[in-house]
């Protein structure tokens, strides 16, 4: 966006003419461009500052009409709005803060959205113990955390190939799905985790997660009854399921 297309860019945000993935970009731009962020605060700021000088100009053509008890007619024209970049830039400031504020802390953050902030937080890497195994589980760990993402999944599938009860290779597998964007095959292995009795079994609330990524019709449905299962039976990720129920 050329600064010149600026003012036409903010104008049909504020003026709600931005289409949903458009407002979504206007937004995270706020956020990662500093530049962009001061502009917008301009905007309003102007904005306001022009209603305020308006506002102020209408009293004050108000009172002298009442003084001078003339008709409108003969009362001098509202006078043009005068240093209005002067008030502008100084509320641009507070105004830039108070806005990115309100998209990082006070907007509602989406069900996909929050399942997306889980994924990069906990999926990114994935921790690696020593094994003396060819082709372990974690040698497609190691492939993992190098982001060679098709090279580990074919190898935890190979795994899965040669033992089908290998719920840790199952698990890696669906995350690795759910990673580059495959939910219906993430889901797949996710559910097969169900029928395990683990220590630990993330199933449903990978399933959950996997749903609100995903975002289809029906999915933030399921997602939420899932969550409650989770939260209930106190399975893991309890915590987190919790915390998400009130916000779907």
């Amino acid at each position: 966006m050329k600064m010149e297309n600026y003012p036409e860019y903010i104008d049909a945000y504020f003026n709600r003419a931005l289409g949903p993935e458009e407002i979504k970009q206007f937004e995270q731009r706020i956020i990662e461009d500093k530049d962009f962020a001061e502009h917008v605060a301009f905007y309003l700021s102007a904005k306001q500052a022009l209603k305020e000088e308006i506002i102020a100009e209408k009293k004050k053509w108000f009172r002298e009409l009442v003084e001078q008890n003339s008709p409108p007619s003969k009362v001098r024209q509202i006078a043009p709005v005068r240093k209005l970049w002067i008030y502008a830039a100084a509320a641009a400031v507070i105004v830039c803060i108070f806005f990115v504020g309100y998209i990082l802390f006070v907007k509602p953050v989406s069900p996909s959205q929050m399942a997306k902030q889980y994924i990069e937080k906990n999926f990114q890497t994935l921790p690696v113990t020593m094994s003396t195994e060819k082709d372990s589980i974690q040698d497609g760990l190691s492939l993992y955390n190098e982001n060679k993402l098709d090279s580990s999944l074919k190898l935890f599938e190979s795994i899965i190939q040669r033992d089908t009860e290998n719920t840790l290779a199952k698990k890696y597998a669906g995350i690795v799905y759910l990673r580059i964007g495959n939910y219906d095959k993430a889901l797949g292995y996710f559910r097969q985790l169900e029928k395990y009795t683990l220590v630990s079994n993330p199933a449903l609330f990978y399933q959950a997660l996997t749903l609100l990524k995903r975002n289809q019709h029906g999915d933030k449905q399921q997602a939420r009854q899932l969550l409650k299962q989770v939260d209930e039976n106190e399975l893991e990720e309890k915590q987190t399921a919790r915390q998400w129920l009130k916000k779907l």
